[in-house]
């Protein structure tokens, strides 16, 4: 798609009208891969990114690696306690000098052998000693901004972030309130679905209007008619009251967005985090971690895989749901659609702030 027809497709939302008045971004923000390339830009270069799991980094010489918009990252706790992230590639010749998680005293560069600091600094460039006005000093690796916030670790690959601790400060309080930030990780679970991430989020945020017709063994733990929708500068609180029997869920739900693309859900004694990352125009996986309050014992266990099995089949509902949205968002048949204003307002704010980032306008 030329860049004309991405202006002409911007400007076909209009982030100024009121939710009753509103229809939905075309079907091209979903599909071309013009407007995925304008999104890795805008999008995910320019806000906080969840990069790793704080439990996988609580100890010295811990690091977690990753990928952002195509761009590589390594986030570490240091020999000082502090947590750094870096560009994850050799000043060399741009190797990476991390995969995956584990625990190191430094980065060797898997290609020449350069070798990194927990802190970054270039310690050892071998056979290089011939090599004219080198500076070594400046030869480490490219620092990222990084963030730590409950559980989770957050990467900005722009140097001017907005202040994340500011931003999710009610939020920070309403989990920390209910003990979010004391519970145990347990388990990881990861889905790869051939949908845009857009779609996936947006689902997540239609206030429950797809839960009745689409999750009918979740729709029996809610309370459907307590369901509302809070919507905040850079996030969303979606909330439930439990239905009577609902061991799992509890007494109430509480489903949190924040953009662009991560969900954190308290119900019960547990929590789940959901990262959504765009693999491609039509691909995308998402990350989920699971927090439980109690982790010991037979009884608690059983709960876990109860719990964790109950998650998989909602799951495989949403991936079947969202696979068959993308496909339908191809069709010619279908351009745009509208909003419930009792249920999608969340969906609405989200869109709102995408359109901001793609249009270059003020990031509030």
């Amino acid at each position: 798609m030329s860049e004309n027809h991405l202006t002409r497709d911007l400007a076909r939302f209009d982030p100024a009208l009121p939710l009753a008045e509103a229809s939905t971004p075309p079907s091209t923000w979903y599909t071309d891969p013009g407007f995925y390339a304008l999104e890795r830009e805008t999008v995910f270069k320019k806000n906080w990114i969840v990069a790793a799991n704080a439990h996988d980094l609580r100890e010295t010489g811990r690091y977690a690696a990753g990928e952002i918009a195509g761009e590589r990252y390594v986030a570490v706790r240091g020999e000082d306690g502090a947590l750094r992230a870096f560009v994850n590639l050799c000043r060399h010749r741009a190797t990476g000098v991390a995969s995956g998680c584990g625990r190191t005293e430094s980065f060797v560069c898997p290609y020449h052998g350069w070798t990194y600091g927990l802190d970054g600094r270039l310690l050892s460039a071998p056979e290089l000693g011939g090599v004219k006005q080198f500076e070594r000093s400046a030869s480490g690796l490219i620092p990222l901004e990084v963030a730590e916030w409950g559980p989770l670790v957050f990467v900005g690959l722009d140097r001017s972030m907005r202040d994340l601790k500011t931003d999710l400060a009610e939020l920070e309080s309403r989990l920390a309130a209910s003990g979010s930030f004391d519970l145990g990780f347990v388990a990881r679970r990861e889905y790869e679905l051939n949908c845009n991430w857009k779609v996936f989020v947006d689902n997540y945020l239609d206030g429950g209007y797809h839960v009745p017709a689409l999750h009918k063994g979740l729709a029996a733990e809610l309370d459907m008619h307590s369901y509302r929708t809070e919507v905040f500068e850079r996030f969303s609180i979606q909330s439930s009251g439990g239905a009577e029997k609902a061991a799992r869920i509890g007494e109430r739900t509480l489903y949190a967005w924040i953009y662009p693309n991560l969900m954190i859900n308290r119900y019960g004694s547990i929590m789940d985090t959901n990262w959504v990352m765009p693999l491609g125009p039509d691909r995308t996986r998402v990350v989920i971690d699971f927090f439980f309050a109690e982790t010991e014992g037979a009884e608690e266990r059983l709960f876990i895989e109860k719990s964790i099995a109950a998650s998989h089949a909602i799951q495989l509902e949403d991936v079947a749901i969202s696979e068959s949205v993308q496909q339908g968002l191809g069709s010619a048949f279908f351009d745009r659609g509208r909003y419930s204003v009792k249920r999608q307002m969340g969906e609405h704010h989200f869109h709102r702030l995408l359109a901001a980032d793609l249009s270059g306008g003020p990031r509030a």
